[in-house]
């Protein structure tokens, strides 16, 4: 069985996920799937941009909600097993290899970045979505 939570973790208010009808965690049996983070907060009515025109900040800032989300569920980044982000401007998201090497780089994921148009709100650079298996 599936269960879903939208975690009180610093990031968006309940009225985003209804909106736009998705769940930021599903756990099913060990396994953890979440859906993409961005660098925002807040709700429909007052949406922001964490780290406008910073992708150190915005990377930084979306690590730090999926970290939050898999303590949510009991688990850790040693537990985080893929991801995939998604940059507006792969030039700049190298800028901010250092920032996964700092938080990731003692339990790294697999990993695919890969760059679109873009993404929810205008100035986001980034979204970090993946999985993570508890043992």
């Amino acid at each position: 069985m599936a269960t879903r939570s939208n975690p009180d973790v610093g990031y968006l208010e309940n009225d985003v996920f209804e909106t736009f009808a998705f769940t930021q965690t599903i756990r099913t049996g060990n396994n953890i799937y979440l859906s993409g983070i961005a660098p925002l907060r807040g709700g429909n009515d007052n949406i922001e941009l964490m780290g406008a025109g910073d992708i150190k900040a915005q990377v930084s800032f979306c690590l730090g909600v999926l970290e939050r989300c898999l303590a949510a569920e009991g688990a850790s980044l040693e537990n985080w097993i893929m991801h995939t982000v998604y940059t507006t401007d792969m030039s700049e998201l190298y800028k901010a290899a250092e920032v996964f090497a700092d938080v990731l780089g003692k339990h790294p994921p697999t990993s695919t970045w890969v760059e679109i148009k873009g993404l929810f709100v205008p100035g986001q650079m980034v979204e970090i979505t993946g999985m993570a298996v508890i043992d």
